[in-house]
């Protein structure tokens, strides 16, 4: 891990509002999101997600190695990751249009949030490698709901390489190789349970 860090500064992410679902709520300074009690009345875009609780980063990449870390605090439920510029058009976030691959059981132990949840990869066909958590149930304990856990992302374009490390245990989680084909790639995220909230790091 330390040699990966020390090849690449920090990128400035924020969030893109014009691309967030109006179920979305997100911070003043566009680096925190969650979901809010009702749907909003935003104007449409066609930037927009439409059906699916996500939004993306603002900058995006077309070359060169980029990292970035997220703060995870509640119950669960998100998914974080990257996705390809026409993700909205395609919008294939479902069941019929994603692969699910479950990682190993020793994924589990490093599993953010220290809930107990298994930690999933996801490349869906639509264009987004991610990873995520889904929770039994959106009852939680005031306790559980306390907790937070920090995930490290960090993109290699040239080299097709995303990788996903817990910064709390600073352990890899998982490795995507893809080629990206000379389309910009933007942060992703998703959440599907109020009461967690993403934030990215400065």
């Amino acid at each position: 891990m330390g040699q990966v860090f020390c090849q690449v500064e920090k990128a400035d992410v924020t969030l893109d509002p014009d691309t967030a679902h109006s179920n979305l709520m997100l911070s003043a300074d566009c680096r925190g999101v969650h979901l809010a009690e009702q749907r909003q009345d935003l104007a449409y875009t066609p930037k927009r997600f439409l059906n699916n609780y996500c939004v993306l980063g603002a900058q995006g990449f077309c070359s060169g190695r980029h990292y970035w870390e997220i703060e995870v605090r509640g119950p669960g439920g998100w998914a974080l990751g990257v996705a390809c510029e026409s993700i909205i058009q395609k919008e294939k976030l479902d069941s019929e249009g994603s692969h699910v691959d479950s990682c190993n059981s020793s994924s589990v132990d490093h599993h953010l949030n220290s809930q107990p949840q298994l930690l999933q990869k996801l490349n869906y066909q639509g264009g987004v490698w991610c990873v995520a958590t889904h929770s039994i149930s959106e009852q939680t304990s005031s306790s559980s709901t306390d907790k937070a856990g920090r995930l490290g992302i960090y993109l290699d374009y040239e080299a097709g390489r995303l990788d996903f490390y817990n910064m709390d245990k600073l352990t890899h989680l998982h490795t995507f190789s893809s080629a990206f084909l000379g389309e910009r790639i933007f942060p992703f995220f998703q959440l599907f349970y109020k009461g967690t909230y993403l934030r990215l790091c400065p």
